[in-house]
């Protein structure tokens, strides 16, 4: 089950959409709106409900642009509050692109900055929001994971693979890329942060981790410095499947097919 914002050139529009089904359902939009948005969708078994977490980041008028959630039954948005200490969400200042809200042990996850300060110098950690009673945590990376250099472009974010956290980092000096990916082998462990591979590429931006495969390989999308467009490769090398077009961005998610119908749940 799949949750979309579509942008018709005038409005966005929200939809939950079953892509092995086909079928789809217009959702009411927050009440907030914000480009620096990013949500997650999941099923909470607790009150038998899907709910879907809107996050909003980088905004200076932290006062208007509450976090909100939308329980299906209900139909409506409501405000649950920012993290309690209303620290910086780092999203579109380090990723030019929203993505999925991590989700793992029953919670999701996405990074946060303590304060605003210099690019070569800031501390970060991970927020968790846990779906079923709605309460904020946050789990350490180590210091070393949230190093930005002086010089290049870092990007840094937080995904989840194979039921783990992951925290990749992405750096771009001279045409240069150094990717890097790390895991958290026991939840909640600081010292279980696995640095889990290494790539050095020229020509490629923005990658992120997509799925693990069961022999431990992963698959990522790289974007491209200066150009739309995704190219795919596992972490082992690239494999040529890239996009026709290139004038628009394109990207790629896995899912498992189920036969729900979005209509029966709103």
């Amino acid at each position: 089950m799949l949750f979309l914002g579509v942008y018709d050139g005038f409005d966005e529009h929200f939809l939950l959409w079953n892509p092995s089904t086909r079928e789809s359902t217009v959702l009411r939009r927050p009440e907030y709106l914000n480009r620096c948005s990013t949500y997650g969708i999941r099923y909470d078994v607790t009150s038998d409900d899907y709910k879907i977490l809107k996050i909003d980041g980088n905004v200076l008028d932290k006062s208007i642009m509450p976090y909100e959630i939308l329980e299906l039954k209900s139909g409506s948005w409501r405000n649950i509050g920012k993290h309690p200490d209303g620290r910086i969400v780092m999203s579109s200042l380090w990723d030019p692109v929203m993505y999925p809200l991590a989700f793992v042990h029953g919670a999701f996850h996405w990074l946060s900055a303590y304060q605003y300060m210099t690019r070569s110098s800031y501390g970060c950690y991970v927020v968790s929001f846990t779906v079923s009673n709605e309460v904020y945590g946050e789990i350490p990376v180590l210091e070393r994971m949230c190093y930005v250099s002086n010089s290049g472009t870092d990007q840094l974010g937080i995904s989840e693979l194979g039921g783990m956290i992951c925290f990749h980092s992405t750096h771009i000096h001279q045409g240069g890329c150094t990717f890097k990916l790390w895991v958290m082998k026991d939840y909640g462990v600081k010292e279980s942060w696995t640095e889990l591979l290494t790539i050095k590429e020229t020509g490629l931006s923005s990658i992120r981790p997509k799925y693990m495969f069961v022999n431990g390989e992963v698959l990522l999308s790289c974007g491209r410095p200066l150009q739309y467009g995704t190219v795919f490769r596992t972490s082992t090398g690239p494999f040529g499947l890239s996009p026709q077009r290139y004038d628009t961005y394109q990207e790629g998610f896995a899912y498992t097919e189920s036969l729900i119908s979005p209509k029966l749940l709103t």
